[in-house]
C-alpha cells in the first residue's frame, strides 16, 4: 500500500507539472554588475596566518584532506577566520546536519560583515527553496542557482516533468566543488557537503579526497568561481523561488531548522582508522596522517605548520559545455580533454582513481594502445558491492575483459575487506563496522609518472566528459603523490585478473602468500547481478 501511494503521488505530481509546462520559463537575465573575488586579500588576517607557511619563491602550499570530518572542519575553520569574503560552489549542499552546520556558519560570517556568495547546482536543491531563500535574505549573502528548474520545484519528478521540453539544457549540470575564504585559502576536490561526505551518516559514507590550497593558485580558483558566478545560467534564488512567507518568517524558520544541526562527532583516532592505520605503517605514513588531521586546529590557532610547496594549474570547464547546444569542438577545451592530453605525456606509468569508469570507444582504444606500448596503467575504482551507482558499474563491467587482456592493472575497493582489516588491527565496535562496510569510493584522482597528480570533481565517465561542468587542479609534487599513494595502499582492494579460461576473476589476498579467487563480483547476490544485467541496456551510457 505505501508503494502504491508513492506511485500515485508521483503520477499526480508529474501530471500537474506537465499542465504547468506552458508557463514554465526561466526569468530574464540578471540585472546589475558582475561581482568578483576581492583584490585586497593580502590585507586579511587569514593571509597573515597562511603566508608564514608558504614558500618565498611564488609556489603555492598544499595539504591533502582524505578524512571527511577533518575536511569539513577545515571549511568551518576557514568560514570562521574569513573577514572579507567566502565563495562556495557545490553540486550538492544537502539540508542535513552537515549542510545546515555549514549554512549556519556562512550566515554567522555574513552577520560579521563578510560577503558570502553561494552558487549551487539546482539539481539537488529539492526541499531547500525556502531555506536558501531565507539565507539570501540576510545582509551580505547572495545565493544563486546554476541552470535552475523554472517550475515543478516540489520534487525531482515534477521538476523534470514540468521542464521536459528543456531536457537537453537541464541534463547539463555543474559538478564543481570549491570553498574559498578571503581569496587566500581554498578547499577543492571530490567532496560535496552532506553527511555521507563527512562520515556523519548512519548508512553509507564516502571515501574521498580534498586538497587544501594556499598561495597564488587560490586566485586562479577564484577566477574559476567568478566565471560561473557571473554567467547567464546562474540565477539569483529570489528570481526562481517564491514563498508565501515574509523575510522575518523565513529567517525564523531558518534559525529553527539550523539550530539543532551538529557536524560529525567522529574523532581523530577514528580518522586514523578510516584513512588507513596499522601497526606496520611507516613513520612517514604516521607523519602524513598527523598533518592531515591537524589542519583545522592549526588554522584556528593561527599557527599553520608545514604546507607542501609546489606549482600547479587550475582546470575548469567552459560555460559552453553547460548550454543546450554547447559546442565542444575546440581542442582541449574541457577538463576531461586537458587531463587526457596531460596523461598522454606520461613516460612510465599512470594511476587512475575514479568511482565510476565509463570511457568511450576512443578512450578505450587509447588506454589499450598505451598499455601495449609499455605504459604501466592502473585503474582503481568501486566494486559492485561498494558503488552507489550500480548501473555505472555495469557499463564498466562490459569493458573489464578488454582492459585486463590489454594488461591494465585493475583493482576494486571492498567494504568487507576494510572491516576485516580493521578487526585484525584493533578492537572494533559494531557501529564502526557498519559505517566502514558501507564505504564507497568517491575520490577522483590521476597520477602521472609518480610526479604529478590531478585532483578534482571529474569522474572518468561520459557524463563528466560530455554533460557536467568540472573543476580540478594538476599539481607537480612528488611529495603529494607519495602521500596519495600511501593512502591508496592503506585501503583494501580486490585485484582483478583473467583466469586460465579467459574469464574475469576477483582476487583477495588472505595472507602473505595465500589468495582467494571469485568468478563473480564478491559481496553481491546472484539476484542483484542478474537484475542489473537486465536493466543495463535500458540506460544510455552518456548519462552515467
Amino acid at each position: 500500500m505505501p508503494v502504491m501511494k508513492n506511485c500515485l503521488r508521483h503520477m499526480l505530481s508529474m501530471t500537474l507539472a506537465v499542465l504547468l509546462t506552458a508557463c514554465a520559463s526561466l526569468p530574464p537575465g540578471r540585472v546589475g554588475p558582475d561581482t568578483e573575488a576581492i583584490s585586497d586579500w593580502a590585507q586579511t588576517q587569514l593571509h597573515k596566518t597562511v603566508s608564514r607557511a608558504l614558500p618565498a619563491d611564488g609556489r603555492s602550499g598544499f595539504r591533502l584532506q582524505p578524512y571527511g570530518p577533518t575536511a569539513f572542519a577545515t571549511r568551518i575553520a576557514l568560514a570562521r577566520m574569513a573577514t572579507r569574503s567566502i565563495d562556495v560552489q557545490y553540486f550538492l549542499l544537502a539540508p542535513d546536519s552537515t549542510g545546515l552546520v555549514l549554512l549556519r556558519e556562512l550566515r554567522d560570517a555574513a552577520v560579521r560583515g563578510v560577503r558570502v556568495r553561494i552558487l549551487l547546482d539546482d539539481f539537488n536543491t529539492v526541499g531547500e527553496d525556502e531555506l536558501l531563500l531565507a539565507l539570501s535574505s540576510y545582509p551580505n549573502v547572495q545565493v544563486r542557482l546554476f541552470n535552475p528548474y523554472p517550475a515543478g520545484r516540489w520534487s525531482i519528478w515534477s521538476r523534470f516533468a514540468a521542464s521536459a521540453p528543456d531536457f537537453n539544457r537541464l541534463n547539463r549540470r555543474m559538478h564543481n566543488k570549491l570553498f574559498v575564504a578571503d581569496n587566500v585559502a581554498a578547499v577543492t576536490g571530490g567532496r560535496n557537503v552532506a553527511d555521507e561526505y563527512a562520515m556523519n551518516n548512519a548508512g553509507s559514507n564516502f571515501l574521498d579526497m580534498d586538497l587544501f590550497v594556499a598561495g597564488p593558485m587560490v586566485r586562479d580558483l577564484s577566477d574559476a568561481f567568478d566565471h560561473y558566478w557571473n554567467s547567464e545560467v546562474a540565477h539569483d534564488v529570489s528570481d526562481v523561488v517564491r514563498s508565501a512567507l515574509g523575510r522575518s518568517a523565513l529567517q525564523s524558520a531558518f534559525e529553527k531548522r539550523a539550530a539543532s544541526a551538529v557536524s560529525s562527532t567522529v574523532g581523530p583516532l577514528d580518522g586514523e582508522r578510516v584513512i588507513g592505520h596499522s601497526t606496520g605503517d611507516s613513520l612517514q605514513s604516521v607523519t602524513d596522517r598527523a598533518a592531515m588531521l591537524a589542519l583545522p586546529e592549526e588554522l584556528t590557532s593561527g599557527r599553520l605548520n608545514h604546507l607542501v610547496p609546489a606549482r600547479g594549474r587550475v582546470l575548469f570547464d567552459p560555460l559552453s559545455k553547460t548550454h543546450r547546444s554547447g559546442s565542444l569542438s575546440s581542442e582541449n577545451s574541457t577538463v576531461t580533454q586537458r587531463v587526457v592530453q596531460w596523461m598522454q605525456g606520461a613516460r612510465a606509468r599512470v594511476t587512475m582513481v575514479t568511482p565510476y569508469f565509463v570511457p568511450d570507444d576512443e578512450g578505450m582504444e587509447a588506454l589499450i594502445g598505451a598499455s601495449g606500448r609499455g605504459l604501466k596503467i592502473t585503474l582503481i575504482t568501486n566494486s559492485l558491492a561498494s558503488t552507489d551507482v550500480p548501473l555505472a558499474y555495469m557499463a564498466y563491467w562490459r569493458r573489464l575483459e578488454a582492459l585486463l587482456r590489454a594488461g591494465v592493472n585493475v583493482t576494486e575497493v571492498s567494504p568487507d575487506l576494510v572491516v576485516r582489516r580493521h578487526r585484525a588491527g584493533a578492537e572494533s565496535e559494531q557501529a564502526e563496522d557498519r559505517a566502514l562496510s558501507a564505504l564507497a569510493l568517491h575520490m577522483k584522482s590521476v597520477i602521472v609518472d609518480d610526479q604529478e597528480m590531478f585532483l578534482g570533481s571529474m569522474n572518468l565517465d561520459l557524463r563528466s566528459t560530455k554533460l557536467n561542468s568540472e573543476l580540478g587542479v594538476i599539481v607537480d609534487s612528488q611529495e603529494l603523490v607519495q602521500q596519495i599513494k600511501r593512502f591508496i595502499e592503506a585501503t583494501r582492494w580486490y585485484t582483478l585478473r583473467l583466469s586460465s579460461a579467459g574469464e574475469v576473476q576477483w582476487v583477495e589476498q588472505v595472507g602473505d602468500q595465500a589468495e582467494r579467487a571469485y568468478n563473480a563480483p564478491p559481496e553481491t547476490s546472484v539476484w542483484r547481478r542478474t537484475l542489473l544485467r537486465l536493466l543495463a541496456p535500458l540506460v544510455t551510457e552518456d548519462n552515467l
